[in-house]
């Protein structure tokens, strides 16, 4: 069987998605905002991939003439949440965010951020499971960072995936940090 490489790609982007989920599943409200030193909360990390990946759905969205608004941006999350979106990085996305800002943040009740992110990702996998090649070297003329700016859909995809399981090592530490099984593999 000869798999493309978006395929491949979807199948990972997937497999890291659902990993995400597993390592939280045994988190209450508390857990997923407790904080230890300048890290940022499970919480905060969760929304952050979770947010990139809406950005970027809506971003392939647009691509092919579709409605281009997140869902972040549809639901009006940042005003339901009360959260200021000035303050929430660039693109609204947590990126550069400095610790005692994210820190601040008034995390919603699990629930809705597992709601979200749940949304959040599924839409971004249900993208990516959609390219053929042809659209993974399409290119995303996002105009959003200078050293993306001449990137395909498959190379910001594969961006996205790398940021994302950064993100799910430091929630997997986290939970390690607090005694808590921390692993998403297993």
């Amino acid at each position: 069987m000869n798999r493309s490489t978006a395929q491949a790609v979807a199948g990972y982007s997937a497999l890291t998605h659902e990993r995400l989920f597993h390592v939280i599943e045994d988190l209450d409200d508390a857990a997923l905002r407790e904080r230890s030193g300048r890290s940022n909360s499970v919480g905060f990390n969760l929304w952050h991939i979770a947010r990139w990946a809406d950005w970027l759905q809506a971003q392939i969205a647009g691509t092919r003439g579709l409605d281009e608004r997140s869902i972040w941006e549809r639901e009006g999350l940042p005003s339901r949440w009360g959260w200021d979106s000035a303050k929430l990085g660039a693109w609204e996305t947590g990126m550069g965010m400095d610790e005692g800002v994210s820190a601040q943040l008034p995390l919603p009740a699990r629930s809705e951020i597992e709601r979200y992110a749940r949304a959040s990702l599924s839409a971004l996998d249900t993208c990516v499971a959609g390219l053929d090649a042809e659209s993974f070297d399409t290119p995303l003329k996002s105009g959003k960072t200078n050293e993306m700016k001449d990137a395909t859909i498959g190379s910001w995809i594969v961006s996205i995936l790398v940021h994302a399981n950064r993100h799910l090592g430091m929630i997997e530490s986290i939970k390690g940090a607090s005694g808590r099984r921390g692993t998403a593999s297993a």
